[in-house]
This record gives structure tokens, C-alpha cells and sequence, in this order.
């Protein structure tokens, strides 16, 4: 077997001297070792590896800085100093094996370094600030790479004690605006030479964020989840200035990589929102608060043409489109969510990125393309989302259209979107038309009836259903006893309690869209459906009730207890007693149905029942009206 000492013989002179003043703990020969790494060959760095990894003894790992303890944190220093530079130099496997072996020494003294020297934890401190960050960063970089497994997680930078350093480094770039602290050097094996702490660091959390422990840990640093929410966005905001993003020239090697890496680092955060956001609800909504789509998807507009790898192109638009339709799914209000994203020219991307799919990608961008435009084909039923698609249809028509052309699935989907929109708008007016007060009657039909003159500002509205204004306390009190006891709870349950705010000013979209989906029913369609429901259900010949969706042909038949959960304190006798009253002034659409509900898109899987929009707006406008 071979000595270490013979193997050192097969060592430059020069070379062979310095290291043997390290063996002897000569701090001087160890900086000037490693001042001369680049003039070594790779079979000489691999002959001083176990030089390099031999004073990282964790007995010697002080617990203060010191000037007692000065050599021993010198020599640590610039072992690390050379395992950095000799990592550059050797192949990726071998990098592997020397990380693997030695980490647990490595962590120790990482740990040390930052929080005696970066957090200022010392008084003595023989290591400047900046020195420290580049180099507990590139050894926490390193590891994260050598360290991944078969499945690709890394081992060695998701070591738990290193979760805290790890953070505060997150906090520290995104913080600092010492530009000598950002810039650092290291290469990374297939994205170039990386110069932006804040890419090592996003990496660094990207991968740490699948422990519980780690969140935790970043939302404490931080200062909590506000704090946090807005460190997290300032990464996004501040990817555009990584690299001069005015006109760059793509056709430049270095602009290409230095691009690649932005999208990169862009991908990441993205996908590290979403994975802090899928961790908790606080947190998720933290992000939504401060518009983080908006964030995501203005910068997603600014790097979407100067993208230069296909890679690049699915993890950008796929992780970007992957996070709004998880909050669609998980989010309070969806409907909001969706609303920014339209404003942030969400469609836009969603079009320009179909027609040019690369062939084989894990992400089918088309599908994502496709997923978007059903989506909003759903939320067409609120008017927050229909007022803004009409506003810009046409301009979309312009500059999106010749787009979709290139796609023949894309344009089918464009053009059915573009009638149901105008389709849509034309529902609405006509029934504003329709439910219009008389000329001598101020304001819009839900206001109150009384001809006072009070202005729109000055209106209280029902506490109980939430829609319609009152001009006085005295005009509410009369509407409540003339009618509006009766019509309130319909008027609640016609909105609902997962959205209210924007269902309500939805109704009388809704009530069209009701009429519609009625009026497409063919004349045996219901009796057929009528006569299976009185089979199925013997007790409720009387209590039928008929859903329809709104944005989808489907129709059921049911009992009205299946939906007493819209009538919060009615029971259904009351409910019976009063549509039953109700009906005898409207003629029921067959004799054994007592009401219709319609369903509407509430989040993305899931759908919300209310009652018919057309008989609570009804009740409220012919039983409101002065005779």
C-alpha cells in the first residue's frame, strides 16, 4: 500500500514544500498552496486532497473566536479555501465521493464561519465579512451539487444544522446592496460561471424547502410571514437586474449563459413559492397579498422572448402557469387571483407559448395553453373578470390573433373564447336593460325604492344578504317589513358564502346565463328528468329542484333537502311556504318543480351551488317596486 508521503513525493518540488508546511500547521504555506492550485495539474489535486481535508477535525472547532484559537480557524479557512478550487478542477464523481466523505467535518466549521464572521458573532474576527459569504456560500453550493442522489435530492445541503445559515445567506442577498458581496465566482457544470450570490442562495433554499423544519426556520429569520412573503418576491423583482436585460445580444455566448442562468433562477423562485405556499395556508395567502402573481407574471413577460434554451422555456412558463392554477385551487379567492393574472398579461403568455411547443418536453405547453383557456371560460361568469376581457377582446384580437393562427387546436380555443365573451356581454346587457328602473326611479335595482336623492356613497347596505342599499335606516326598516324579509335569505343564498363579493355583482349575468341554460332544454328534457326524480325520491314529489351549470350544459334533478345548506336559519317548510307563495305570481317551469339552483366554477375543482339569481332578483325588484 502507498504512503501519503510517497504520494506526496510524486509532487512538484515546490509544490511538495509548501505541503509539507501545512502538515505542519504553517498557515502561510497553506494560503500560498492555494494561491497555487491553478498551476497544478489534476493528478497533482488529487494528490493533495487529503492535505487539503486534514485540519477539519471537529475537536478543533472553537466554540468563540479568539486570537488563542487563530491558527486553528486559519488553517480551516483555506482547507475549505482549496477543496473550493480543487472541486472546480476535478471531475463531478469525484468531487462526489471526497463531499461525501468529509461533510460531516465540512458542516461543523461551515456553521462556525457564519455565524462568528457573517453574523458578526465575534468580537475577534480574522476573516473579513465578505470573504466569509463567498466561501460558506460556494462550499454550501458545492455540496448542494456532489451531494444529490439517484432521485436528486441533496443530502449534504439539507443538513439539518446548516438550515439557519442557509436562511440568514437567503436574507443577506436579497438585503445587501454591497455589490462586492453579490458578485461571486464560481462555476456550475452546465449553466457557465455563476456571479450572483442570489442564484447560489435560491438554489440553496429551492432545495432546502422540503423539510417542514427549514420553512420554519426561513419564516423566523425572516421576521414572519409578511417579512418572508416580501423577501421571497423581492427575488422576482429583482431578476431583471441580475443581467442588462435592454437588448441583449442572444447570439453572444456569455449573454446566452448569463441568460440561461436568469430564467433559471426565476424558475426556481417560482418554484419555491409554490412550495413554501403548499406548506401553508398562511403563507400562501401571504403571497397573494402581496400580488405575487403579478410579480411572477410581469418578469415572465420580460423574459419570455429572450429565453434562449428550450429547458429554460418549460421550466419558466411551465412552474409560472403550475403556481396560478394551484392558487385557483387553493386560494380564498380565486377569482381575485385569476383577475391579476389577466392584468398581468397572463393570457398573452398563455398564446404566445403554444404555437412553439418543442417536440419532446416533460411539461406539454399546449396542455397548460388549453388548461388556461378552459379556466377561463369558468370565471367568465363573474363580471370582474368579464368587464376586463371585454374591455381588451379586441385588442387581443389584434395582436394575438395572427398568433393562435399557427395552432389549429390553439385557434379553435381562441375563437370559441372570443364569442362566449361577446356572447356573454350581450346576456348582460340585455338583462341590465331588462331589470332597469323606471326613468323616474334614481340609481341601479338594487337600490331602494323610495325616490330619495341620497348619493351612491352615502347607501348602507343589508347586513344580511349583502346586495341590496339603502338611503336611510327609515327606508331600510320599511323595505324590511314591506318585502325584504322575504327576499333577503334568497338573496344570500343566490350568492353564496364562498365569494360573495364578486357573485354578487354577477347576478344579473347569472340570472341570464339561468334563462339560457333553461331555454336550451329540449321540451321533454326536464319531464323525463322530473319523472326519474319522483321514482328515486317517492317522499318529495312536491320538493323538486332542478340544477343547472351555467358554463356546461349538465342538468340534475334532485330534492330541495339536498340543498338546505344555501338557507342558513330556513328550515324546509319555511322554504316551501314561501316559494310556494312566491310561485303563485310566476308560472313554475313544470308543476312537481319547486325552484331551480345553478352551479358556477368556485375554484378550479371544485364548483359552488346557489339558488336561481332569476328568482331572488325577482323577489327582491317585484315585491320591492311601489304599487
Amino acid at each position: 500500500m502507498i504512503s501519503a508521503e510517497s504520494l506526496l513525493l510524486q509532487l512538484p518540488q515546490d509544490i511538495l514544500t509548501l505541503a509539507r508546511g501545512v502538515l505542519d500547521r504553517s498557515v502561510t504555506d497553506f494560503q500560498q498552496l492555494c494561491d497555487r492550485i491553478t498551476d497544478c495539474s489534476v493528478t497533482d489535486l488529487w494528490v493533495l486532497q487529503p492535505v487539503f481535508y486534514m485540519h477539519l477535525d471537529t475537536d478543533h472547532v472553537p466554540s468563540q473566536s479568539t486570537p488563542a484559537v487563530t491558527t486553528d480557524i486559519e488553517l480551516a479557512r483555506w482547507s475549505l479555501v482549496g477543496i473550493v478550487a480543487t472541486l472546480s478542477n476535478i471531475d463531478v464523481n469525484a468531487e462526489k465521493r471526497c463531499l461525501l466523505s468529509a461533510w460531516n467535518c465540512i458542516a461543523p466549521w461551515l456553521l462556525f464561519f457564519h455565524n462568528q464572521f457573517i453574523m458578526c458573532g465575534a468580537n475577534y474576527r480574522p476573516i473579513d465579512r465578505t470573504p466569509a459569504i463567498k466561501l460558506v456560500a460556494s462550499m454550501l453550493f458545492h455540496g448542494l451539487i456532489a451531494g444529490r442522489d439517484s432521485d436528486g435530492n441533496s443530502k449534504l445541503a439539507t443538513t439539518p444544522i446548516l438550515f439557519r445559515p442557509t436562511a440568514e445567506l437567503w436574507m443577506l442577498a436579497i438585503e445587501t446592496k454591497d455589490k462586492d458581496v453579490l458578485n461571486i465566482q464560481m462555476p456550475l457544470h452546465d449553466l457557465g460561471r455563476i456571479t450572483s450570490l442570489r442564484l447560489v442562495t435560491i438554489f440553496l433554499v429551492g432545495e432546502c424547502m422540503r423539510s417542514e423544519s427549514f420553512v420554519n426556520t426561513l419564516v423566523e429569520v425572516s421576521g414572519g410571514i409578511g417579512p418572508f412573503t416580501s423577501a421571497a418576491l423581492k427575488y422576482v423583482k429583482a431578476i431583471a437586474s441580475v443581467t442588462n436585460l435592454k437588448d441583449p445580444d442572444i447570439t453572444s455566448e456569455a449573454v446566452r449563459i448569463e441568460l440561461i442562468q436568469v430564467v433559471t433562477m426565476f424558475s426556481t423562485c417560482v418554484g419555491f413559492i409554490t412550495g413554501t405556499s403548499m406548506q401553508s395556508a398562511a403563507i400562501r395567502e401571504g403571497f397573494i397579498v402581496r400580488h405575487s402573481i403579478r410579480h411572477i407574471f410581469s418578469t415572465l413577460r420580460i423574459l419570455q422572448p429572450l429565453i434562449p434554451g428550450r429547458g429554460s422555456t418549460e421550466k419558466a412558463l411551465a412552474s409560472s402557469f403550475q403556481y396560478l392554477f394551484f392558487l385557483l385551487e387553493r386560494a380564498d379567492v380565486p377569482v381575485s387571483v385569476f383577475h391579476e393574472a389577466l392584468r398581468a398579461r397572463a393570457l398573452e403568455i398563455a398564446v404566445r407559448m403554444a404555437p412553439f411547443e418543442p417536440a419532446k418536453m416533460e411539461a406539454n405547453l399546449h396542455n397548460i395553453s388549453a388548461d388556461f383557456f378552459e379556466i377561463l371560460y369558468h370565471y367568465l361568469v363573474h363580471d370582474k373578470i368579464l368587464t376586463y376581457t371585454c374591455k381588451h377582446v379586441n385588442t387581443w384580437s389584434n395582436t394575438l390573433g395572427p398568433i393562435a393562427r399557427q395552432d389549429e387546436n390553439l385557434w379553435k380555443e381562441w375563437s370559441a373564447m372570443k364569442q362566449t365573451i361577446r356572447s356573454y356581454v350581450s346576456l348582460r346587457s340585455k338583462e341590465e336593460m331588462t331589470r332597469r328602473p323606471l326613468s323616474n326611479e334614481k340609481g341601479w335595482f338594487l337600490k331602494c325604492y323610495c325616490s330619495g336623492i341620497t348619493k351612491d356613497t352615502q347607501l348602507r347596505q343589508c347586513a344580511g344578504c349583502q346586495v341590496v342599499r339603502y338611503c336611510s335606516k327609515q327606508c331600510q326598516r320599511d323595505s324590511w317589513y314591506s318585502h325584504h324579509r322575504l327576499s333577503c335569505k334568497f338573496l344570500k343564498a343566490a350568492v353564496g358564502s364562498s365569494t360573495p363579493h364578486y357573485v354578487k355583482r354577477s347576478l344579473r349575468l347569472l340570472a341570464a346565463l339561468e334563462d339560457r341554460q333553461m331555454s336550451c332544454q329540449e321540451d321533454d328534457d326536464i319531464p323525463k328528468l322530473v319523472a326519474a326524480a319522483q321514482q328515486q325520491y317517492p317522499t318529495d314529489q312536491e320538493r323538486l329542484v332542478v340544477e343547472l351549470g351555467v358554463d356546461k350544459l349538465d342538468v340534475s334533478v334532485r330534492p330541495l333537502r339536498h340543498y338546505l345548506f344555501l338557507f342558513n336559519g330556513l328550515s324546509e317548510n319555511d322554504i316551501v311556504e314561501s316559494l310556494s307563495s312566491w310561485n303563485l305570481k310566476e308560472p313554475r317551469i313544470h308543476r312537481s318543480l319547486l325552484c331551480s339552483v345553478i352551479a358556477i366554477n368556485d375554484q378550479y375543482y371544485s364548483r359552488q351551488i346557489l339558488f336561481s339569481p332569476r328568482t331572488a332578483l325577482n323577489m327582491e325588484m317585484k315585491l320591492g317596486r311601489k304599487r
